[in-house]
């Protein structure tokens, strides 16, 4: 064993100063600080023989092995041995150059800069996290951990089927690897079996095993030859867009969903017989202008694109988009990202980008369905009026939400279907009775911030199914008062056959959801669909038994006792009920 750095113990604050903040900037999210308290502090550079945890817990005065929270090496740590830990503690923080044999990571914290590692990196599921710079290592192994591992060569392994651009993906694994280092029963990498055959010198994977990039190559030429239609390359770890495709003119479909390509070709114009293209997920920036030239297009979807730190990169449409003469379908999801803001904002809600549609989306007269989930849209003036649009889905989440109700979508004249839940309005204006085709309205989880009345949803005479879900998404918002409920049951719905109101419940007894809170619901005499999960309730209102064509009643969630549940089933014979 050689060693040139001495340990000492400090506090987390002390070696924090030592490093002139690296630490908290490493360890500490922002608005966060460090639960750190002790710490094994190597001051130089460290080399030791062996396994990592058991040397350094070798060095140490006194020998204990519960204490140290973190390590730290300030300068470069070379193992002669693997780096495994898998407990909460200690996390490893090290300032310069990491050498081992394996890195492998459980439920601490590791912060690493550049280094090699001789036979793999391996994040093993549980709640750490593992940062690195550059390393050099043959493979990566992502257990459903959360890795930010920069692994140039590195051949990637998804051991669970939800890491992203990985080389090796499930169920793929068992037919690339050997059957010693596989479990075929869950059909992923048997890493201490996979570890053993690497020290040994023994190959891991079959003879002419390909990665999902060289898969995804060779179903393209093969594709290619037999003039496929309908091409899916979803989940390839292509990083570049597939040249070969360009050679495929009669194309008619073509999906390639999270494959980090970056762009796309210019020459992607001439495939003039495509209908359907999406390319979610794929790090885009932009679309080429050579898009207007897809005149038989009527699918498009470009939802996720921007940095999977959801922050720095923003997408556009061009202009030429408007060319898209036949386009029925478009989704624009996923497309807002984070926006700096002052701490203390209002109700603590991040603020997000608005996403601008250029003037020439009023061109496309024959779109008919626009997904637009987690973005917030700018609408132009020319969008006002498009008379084919029947579908528009805005949904929010706790993260990317609209604040302003989309009054644009109003405009449409024959809308049947709009689903704006998740979001954060503070009014719901009265611009929406303008929508007197609207079938389907689901509002769900988005009346937390609303200051005024509704307007009469009576006043929408197509109206068939609502949404109006109580739930706040994010803990820092309140939940909507109980008034919406007395104002819903006021209204006149003759036409509503499905309601869902779910997640009302509150946990205060003062607020607690009563059954008079829904009374006036057997007045909606057309209703056959009804979901009222999670309220806790103990009983419905009388006039829930009068409800002549009851088909289907989710009631999950609530506190009905035994003869509740009997006077319901008695009321309701034919229909299907579920109080579990």
């Amino acid at each position: 064993m050689s060693i040139s750095a001495t340990p000492e113990s400090l506090s987390y604050a002390d070696a924090d100063a030592r490093l002139s903040g690296a630490l908290s900037a490493a360890f500490e999210s922002e608005g966060e600080s460090s639960d750190y308290g002790s710490v094994l502090f190597f001051d130089g550079d460290l080399a030791v023989d062996g396994d990592f945890l058991d040397a350094v817990n070798a060095l140490r005065s006194g020998g204990g092995e519960d204490d140290v929270e973190l390590i730290v090496i300030t300068g470069d740590l070379t193992v002669d041995g693997p780096i495994a830990l898998y407990e909460d503690r200690p996390g490893l923080y090290v300032g310069g150059r990491t050498e081992a044999e394996t890195l492998e990571a459980g439920d601490c914290e590791i912060h690493l800069h550049d280094g090699a590692f001789t036979h793999l990196v391996y994040g093993c599921y549980n709640h750490g996290r593992l940062r690195t710079g550059t390393v050099e290592t043959p493979w990566v192994i992502d257990f459903d951990h959360a890795m930010d591992v920069h692994a140039v060569g590195g051949r990637w392994v998804d051991n669970v089927g939800a890491a992203k651009n990985a080389d090796y993906v499930r169920p793929g694994i068992v037919e690339a690897f050997v059957p010693e280092v596989v479990d075929a029963e869950d059909r992923r990498l048997d890493v201490e079996a996979f570890l053993d055959r690497l020290r040994a010198g023994l190959p891991v994977l079959r003879p002419g095993a390909r990665t999902a990039a060289e898969s995804a190559e060779a179903d393209v030429s093969r594709s290619r030859a037999d003039r496929v239609e309908h091409l899916d390359l979803t989940g390839r770890n292509l990083k570049e867009f597939p040249a070969e495709v360009l050679q495929m003119p009669w194309l008619r479909t073509l999906i390639l969903d999270g494959n980090p390509i970056g762009e796309l070709p210019e020459a992607l114009g001439t495939l003039t017989r495509l209908e359907h293209l999406s390319v979610r997920n794929c790090g885009l920036t932009a679309l080429p202008e050579s898009i207007g030239d897809l005149v038989a297009l009527r699918v498009l979807c470009v939802a996720g694109n921007r940095d999977t730190d959801l922050d720095t990169v923003e997408f556009t449409l061009p202009a030429a988009i408007g060319r898209l003469t036949a386009l029925e379908e478009l989704d624009i999801s996923y497309l807002s990202v984070s926006v700096d803001t002052e701490p203390g904002s209002e109700w603590d809600l991040p603020e997000v980008s608005r996403f601008v549609l250029p003037d020439a989306f009023g061109d496309l007269a024959t779109l008919r369905k626009l997904v637009a989930d987690g973005t917030d849209v700018v609408f132009p003036g020319s969008a006002h009026g498009l008379a084919a649009v029947e579908e528009v889905s805005m949904s929010g989440g706790s993260h990317y939400f609209l604040r302003t109700f989309p009054e644009a979508v109003t405009t449409f004249p024959n809308l049947r279907r709009l689903d704006l839940s998740g979001n954060y309005f503070d009014t719901v204006p009265d611009s929406l009775l303008r929508s007197t085709r609207l079938e389907e309205l689901d509002l769900g989880d988005s009346l937390g911030l609303l200051r005024d009345p509704l307007p009469d949803l009576g006043r929408l005479p197509a109206l068939r199914v609502l949404g109006f879900g109580g739930n706040s998404r994010r803990a820092s918002t309140p939940l909507p008062s109980h008034d919406f409920l007395r104002e819903l049951f006021a209204m006149e719905l003759p036409g509503l056959e499905e309601l869902r109101i779910g997640q009302w419940q509150r946990n205060t007894k003062r607020r607690k959801l009563k059954p008079e809170h829904f009374a006036g619901i057997g007045t909606f005499r057309r209703l056959r669909i009804v979901d009222l999960r999670f309220n806790q309730l103990n009983d419905l209102p009388a006039d829930f038994d009068t409800l002549p064509d009851l088909a289907v009643a989710n009631l999950y969630g609530n506190l009905f006792p035994r003869a509740v549940r009997d006077r319901i089933t008695a009321a309701h014979p034919t229909a299907q009920i579920d109080f579990e």
